[in-house]
């Protein structure tokens, strides 16, 4: 195997950052799309459930919901195009 063909769990000391995984596409920026718009999705719902709640209604959780799936679409997007963790 070739020098330059490393991984990082074979011993390279250097790791990449989520931006440049994404940017360079293959199955761990898909991996890594898939989380943003996971965790994005999740985390916003759960604010969402917890508003609601609060205030006695039973729309915030869908409204959440919605918003961090798309803050993690924007957030692929950004990563994408930059090809860094911005």
């Amino acid at each position: 195997m070739a020098q330059s063909e490393k991984k990082w769990w074979q011993g390279e000391e250097e790791l990449r950052s989520t931006g440049q995984l994404v940017a360079g596409g293959g199955l761990s920026g898909a991996v890594m799309s898939v989380i943003y718009l996971l965790i994005g999705t999740a985390f916003w719902a759960a604010v969402g459930f917890g508003l609601d709640w609060l205030l006695g209604t039973t729309w915030l959780v869908w409204a959440g919901g919605l918003l961090g799936a798309s803050a993690g679409v924007y957030l692929v997007y950004v990563h994408m195009r930059s090809g860094t963790d911005s």
